[in-house]
């Protein structure tokens, strides 16, 4: 994934025959307003050369290394390859939604110029959409009621589905206070506030809400430190530190190709003509961690032992299931 810092940084690297060394590059980035490491700006330009979807060369008949973006790249040249007009495609796939407007508009602009390179057909292995079989059923009749009651401060009564001492019933309350709607992994929670006197915040699918009744009373707005409360809770059990990951996959993978990432690639080392090693800086969270297990059929988790661990636990359980 692109960051803001990686989109500046891209900006005052000059097109060839022009070139920029890392001194050059990191007072421009000064002057700008973004202070960075000498040891950071390598780290990035690095990461953004290895994934080959930027137009960034690097002459290293000089030293320090002097950098430049292909004239290809920044401009609808004829000469545009195969290669690079694949790269484009890719990186428009990979694009986040919350990048802005502009940024967006220009990548997809690119990518229109590559497809007519390609003569409109996209390669086969560029269809690496995540078209998950679980698909979560939601009620859009629920949605519309609580968007109306956010929007109209107005309270509801609504049913929870619940599981209390391993029974699961569906709970009628008389009164709560819908305040937000947020997508969590795919899910889509709701946040609110349960009658007028208790003063914890809660969130919850979607799914497990039914029979939503709009009241003519006002919701109940929550403080700061309530949404604190919320946040902190949501976050209690997940794991956002910082950790080298080092992983082994074979050569040919979208990981040792750079398509894509982990996080941050800070080192990347060939074993032999199979395996490479990977290295990365990621935040240590259970989505990590499941994508990790959903790749353990070809990628091996080195370090860190902590994340092994947790690999290993979870296809010994999946062992277990199958009577393997």
């Amino acid at each position: 994934m692109i960051s803001q810092r990686h989109l500046a940084i891209l900006e005052l690297v000059p097109s060839k025959p022009s070139s920029i060394t890392i001194i050059q590059l990191k007072q421009k980035l000064f002057n700008s307003g973004l202070n960075l490491s000498t040891r950071m700006l390598q780290r990035d330009l690095q990461s953004l050369y290895y994934q080959g979807c930027f137009g960034l060369e690097k002459d290293t008949r000089i030293k320090p290394y002097a950098w430049s973006i292909s004239k290809e790249w920044r401009g609808s040249s004829p000469l545009l390859s195969i290669e690079l007009a694949q790269h484009y495609l890719l990186l428009e796939q990979l694009l986040p939604q919350n990048i802005p407007v502009d940024i967006k508009q220009t990548i997809h602009a690119k990518a229109d110029i590559a497809l007519q390179r390609l003569n409109g057909i996209k390669p086969e292995w560029l269809n690496l959409e995540n078209n998950s079989s679980i698909k979560v059923n939601l009620d859009s009749k629920v949605v519309e009621q609580i968007e109306h009651a956010i929007k109209h401060n107005r309270s509801v009564s609504a049913e929870i589905y619940r599981v209390l001492y391993d029974q699961a019933h569906w709970l009628a309350f008389p009164e709560l206070s819908f305040y937000g709607l947020e997508e969590d992994n795919g899910i889509l929670m709701a946040q609110f506030m349960v009658g007028t006197l208790h003063d914890k915040c809660y969130q919850m699918p979607v799914y497990r809400i039914r029979n939503v009744k709009v009241l003519q009373k006002t919701r109940r707005e929550p403080s700061l430190e309530q949404l604190s409360s919320l946040r902190s809770a949501i976050n209690k059990g997940k794991r956002q530190d910082s950790i080298n990951l080092i992983i082994k996959v074979p050569s040919q993978s979208s990981l040792n190709q750079g398509f894509v990432q982990f996080g941050e690639l800070i080192e990347q080392k060939k074993l032999d003509a199979q395996t490479s090693l990977l290295k990365f800086n990621v935040q240590d969270t259970e989505q990590l961690t499941s994508e990790l297990f959903r790749a353990s059929h070809w990628l091996e988790v080195i370090e860190p032992q902590a994340v092994r661990s947790r690999i290993i636990k979870k296809l010994n359980e999946a062992s277990n299931t199958y009577n393997l």
